[in-house]
């Protein structure tokens, strides 16, 4: 399988040569890295591990990416992958894998594991408008983790809450279909994101990624996290010192307004405009 990683970089200079230096260990068919203008060297830095360097404007993640996967469409997956994200070639190994194991799986993502050795949430069920409000109002960190445990444990509240998934972080012996992975490393099949057109420009930052996997559904593709890959992720670095609150926001409103019903827009509207 011939793979393409693209690394879509903004202010990344710093994070640059840890993830490129690590993707350079990888069977990739080549390295590219999108520019989206940043005001450091990120550039210059990325030229000296690849010299397939597309230097743009910032309109976006997932517009950066479809320029990137255009450029070299002779692919037959791409992995997309953020500039403070590392992967080593075993994990890589095993999301290869799982991609090339089953021709109707479209994308396939690792687990989403943190500096300090805790694991982050990189795969989940259908947003939903309350776990967005419970997420702003930090319900959530009012349950003791031993009864997020049991709760996730339980098949029956499993099926009565579907956002129960979203504990699914810690590694486990399968692979598992989704609703949608987490576009910090994601291995696409280039066949499937070429038959939808790619990542919806519409969104700047933030659930593009969550949107490409809706559609990739929709169109019949399967969506899987494999339970035996971890990447590392420092998590948001390009956006620290543009406001990520800010950010998240206006991705989720426009993930509601293209696929959530009049409750759902509204709330996510009122969400947006609140100080939280």
């Amino acid at each position: 399988m011939k793979i393409t990683t693209v690394v879509v970089a903004y202010n990344s200079a710093a994070d640059l040569p840890e993830s490129l230096g690590g993707l350079s260990a990888l069977p990739l068919e080549r390295i590219v890295v999108a520019d989206n203008a940043s005001p450091d060297d990120s550039a210059e830095v990325a030229r000296a591990f690849t010299p397939h360097v597309l230097s743009r404007g910032n309109d976006g993640f997932g517009a950066a990416n479809n320029d990137a996967v255009a450029a070299f469409p002779d692919s037959d997956a791409y992995l997309l992958f953020n500039p403070d994200a590392h992967i080593s070639p075993e994990d890589f190994a095993q999301l290869a894998a799982a991609l090339e194991a089953d021709p109707k799986l479209g994308v396939v993502a690792p687990l989403m594991r943190y500096p300090d050795g805790t694991f982050g949430v990189s795969s989940g069920s259908v947003p939903s408008m309350a776990k967005e409000w419970l997420a702003a109002l930090r319900v959530d960190e009012l349950v003791p983790s031993g009864a997020k445990k049991r709760m996730a444990a339980s098949a029956t509240l499993r099926k009565l809450i579907p956002m129960l998934s979203y504990l699914d972080v810690e590694p486990a012996p399968r692979t598992r279909e989704v609703d949608w992975v987490s576009g910090f490393c994601m291995l696409v099949r280039a066949e499937a994101f070429h038959a939808i057109g790619g990542f919806d420009t519409g969104y700047f930052l933030y659930f593009e990624d969550v949107d490409l996997c809706v559609r990739l559904r929709e169109a019949g593709w399967g969506v899987a996290s494999v339970g035996t890959s971890v990447a590392q992720h420092r998590e948001s670095t390009s956006t620290a010192t543009v406001g990520k609150r800010r950010l998240y926001r206006d991705g989720m409103t426009e993930y509601f307004n293209r696929h959530g019903g009049r409750a759902q827009r509204v709330a996510a509207q009122a969400l947006r405009r609140l100080p939280l």
